[in-house]
């Protein structure tokens, strides 16, 4: 009987176990949080007889675009300010040119623009700008003279209104905390490092998928360090940022150690370097250690400085490819030590009871993306968005009257050089219309309580940002203002359809400036991002070899900030490509050549700094000025004047015989080389540089071999 009743308590709790259990998605509480503050907003402001409630609510969807993110006083203080700035931009343009009309817009078109290119560059939280430039507009009453002040103070009022409210739900509603994740993340990425360095010399694809493993979870780190701008538990930016650099300093260091294949001498470390043993059991054990520091909260021992032993009579007997391969080898592995005792001491520090106090990097990242090419060509298109808009505002006087303007140049950054189509977005607007159009009619006419109202805005947002991704939601959410809720309410049917109208006219031009003055077809995009991409490879490679050359160095300054930047562009663009319209093109290959691209950057970047650091090596001007070196320049060049690899001349397609001529040429260099010329230094860093050298050579062979079996000229017939 005792039994009996144990077996019926086991299986009822059996059966609420799936109930006690029960947790809201992450998505669910953001779709609860912007729809709670929506009806909020609307409530409050009707309660109190304020009008514009649609302008707080606007505000709060156009936070939301960013999607889903930790909530706080000091984010909300940074929007406040920037609406406020805005503002104080708009009425002082009003205030000094209250009769020049077109003086006004002009100068507004340009600090609009200006405002929403900061948008378009910024990497962390871009409501800020958006929020400065729509109330730059916002503020302005449709060129008229009677009361603009007021009218722009009671907008920036309900504009900061609707911020508030959205930071106060956020805060105290399933409050997220902002929580430094740079640790967590950085913890993550060690255990891709260890399993990269235990298989450095395994299977050349199972290290290709951990080196674009590592290259996605150092893009998170960064995103993570550099988009936060405030400090954040325990660390402050700084000491983010210098965990970040370290970090990406062993990604750097690992993938020189493990990118190239498995030299003949390489399970015999030990008989070449005396305590190579040694250093590869410290590294292996304080990767162990780092990757559970903050679980362990136990102190890490760090080992002392390791040095190479070299037994140099047993050097002697290899080629100068494989001292170079062993020397590089050896300073990667001293390198990766240095890097690990440099971050264990940090993590030390951090779980320490005292103040967390290390030595800062002085190198940083900057929080914007400056310059890039598409985020120009997109502040371009914006400006003309602005004034089609106001051309179409002064000639056909539509409802709304400048309001067509603020919506279609601020989503308009949304829906330029992005996979974002206006043709998905018309669709899901008329959705929108046809759902509003139904509430309109049959529900709207049938409230009577504050609550109804209250109950039906919330759902009706709900529905917009749970079922919808976030970044086009807004478009949705849109039909809520084309109801033109107010208090007392007015049912007109003539003036929803107008009101609707508006809607469909912004965006009709977005539509328009889609497509023109540049093409944002997918494969015109990864075209263009395949040709710049080689382009900016040869600026780099061109600067390393003519350093003294203004013109080349200006143009690696900009192609170096921007490389790696174009190769995700290039995999962005690859992706959205229908393979349908060009079917003998292969989607696997195309993605996999994209890849190797990326960590064909990844080396050249690489390159490219310890290249630019070592200029004034005599041994390396010496070397290239004895040489003619074998220039990776000539035939990225030639790829980004798009010539195919057919047309390449053989010799650019037979990597053994460029090593052979490298071998050559470093046995002839080294025979004329007298004894004592070079410090050992010098030459460990000149066989470093020679080593990285031929893993650039070796990852564009693999581009290459990639790009032949691509039929790209296929990408260039029109599909219409």
């Amino acid at each position: 009987m005792k039994e009996a009743v144990q077996e019926k308590q086991a299986s009822a709790i059996t059966l609420l176990n799936p109930l006690l259990s029960f947790s809201l998605s992450e998505k669910f509480k953001f779709a609860v949080k912007i729809s709670l503050s929506i009806m909020l907003v609307y409530l409050i402001a009707f309660a109190q007889g304020w009008s514009n409630a649609s302008t707080a609510a606007i505000a709060i969807m156009l936070i939301a675009v960013a999607g889903p993110v930790a909530e706080s006083v000091i984010k909300g203080l940074r929007r406040v300010a920037g609406t406020i700035i805005g503002a104080v931009i708009g009425m002082l343009l009003i205030g000094f040119f209250p009769q020049d009309r077109e003086l006004y817009l002009f100068f507004l078109s340009i600090c609009v623009t200006a405002a929403l290119y900061l948008t378009r560059a910024y990497r962390g939280d871009t409501t800020v700008f958006m929020l400065t430039a729509v109330t730059m507009m916002m503020v302005f009453k449709n060129g008229e003279v009677d009361d603009v002040f007021l009218y722009g103070v009671d907008r920036t009022f309900m504009t900061v209104f609707g911020i508030a409210v959205f930071t106060f739900v956020g805060i105290f509603l399933w409050p997220v905390k902002v929580k430094d994740g740079t640790v967590d993340l950085a913890e993550e990425l060690l255990v891709t490092q260890a399993e990269l360095y235990n298989k450095r010399d395994g299977e050349q694809e199972e290290r290709k998928r951990l080196y674009e493993t590592l290259q996605t979870q150092e893009a998170t780190l960064k995103n993570s360090v550099v988009g936060t701008a405030t400090d954040s538990e325990n660390l402050s930016r700084e000491q983010r940022n210098t965990i970040m650099q370290d970090i990406m300093q062993i990604n750097r260091t690992l993938m020189m150690l493990s990118y190239h294949d498995e030299a003949a001498f390489a399970k015999q470390y030990g008989h070449y370097v005396r305590n190579f043993t040694q250093a590869d059991r410290e590294i292996a054990r304080l990767f162990a250690a780092l990757k559970n520091a903050t679980t362990a909260k136990q102190e890490i021992d760090i080992p002392a400085e390791w040095q190479a032993d070299y037994n140099e009579e047993a050097i002697r007997s290899l080629s100068h490819i494989d001292r170079a391969d062993l020397t590089s080898t050896m300073l990667d592995v001293k390198k990766l030590h240095e890097l690990l005792r440099a971050l264990t001491f940090k993590f030390n520090a951090i779980l320490s009871p005292y103040p967390t106090r290390f030595e800062l990097s002085r190198t940083t990242t900057s929080a914007f993306n400056w310059w890039d090419i598409e985020d120009l060509k997109g502040t371009f298109l914006t400006f003309l968005v602005f004034w089609a808009t106001v051309i179409l505002w002064i000639t056909v006087n539509p409802p709304g009257g400048f309001l067509i303007v603020t919506l279609a140049t601020t989503l308009s950054v949304l829906t330029t050089f992005s996979p974002i189509k206006p043709s998905a977005l018309i669709i899901l607007f008329s959705f929108s219309f046809i759902f509003a159009a139904v509430m309109y009619i049959l529900v709207l006419p049938n409230m009577h309580y504050e609550w109804e109202l209250g109950l039906f805005i919330f759902l009706y947002a709900f529905i917009g940002f749970y079922f919808i991704n976030p970044q086009i939601a807004i478009f949705f959410l849109l039909g809520i203002t084309i109801l033109n809720l107010n208090n007392p309410m007015y049912f007109n049917f003539q003036v929803f359809l107008i009101t609707l109208l508006v809607f469909y006219l912004f965006l009709f031009i977005l539509l328009l400036f889609y497509y023109l003055p540049f093409s944002t077809k997918p494969e015109v995009l990864f075209l263009t991002m395949k040709q710049r991409f080689f382009s900016f490879s040869a600026h780099l490679l061109g600067s390393m070899m003519h350093p003294d050359s203004f013109s080349y160095r200006m143009k690696a300054w900009y192609a170096q900030k921007h490389l790696m930047n174009t190769a995700k562009k290039m995999q962005l663009w690859a992706e959205k490509i229908d393979t349908a319209y060009f079917d003998t093109l292969d989607k696997k290959t195309l993605m996999a050549f994209t890849k190797e691209c990326e960590n064909f950057a990844y080396l050249l970047l690489m390159t490219y700094k310890l290249e630019t650091a070592s200029q004034k090596s005599t041994l390396l001007r010496h070397f290239k000025q004895n040489n003619r070196i074998l220039r990776l320049e000539e035939i990225t060049a030639l790829y980004a004047r798009g010539k195919d690899v057919k047309d390449i001349e053989r010799k650019w397609r037979e990597p053994q015989k460029i090593i052979n001529v490298i071998e050559e040429q470093l046995t002839s260099f080294f025979s004329q080389m007298k004894a004592g010329e070079y410090s050992q230094k010098e030459i460990i860093h000149f066989y470093e540089l020679i080593a990285l050298r031929r893993n650039l050579w070796v990852s564009f062979f693999h581009c290459q071999n990639l790009l032949e079996q691509l039929d790209l000229k296929v990408l260039e017939r029109s599909r219409f």
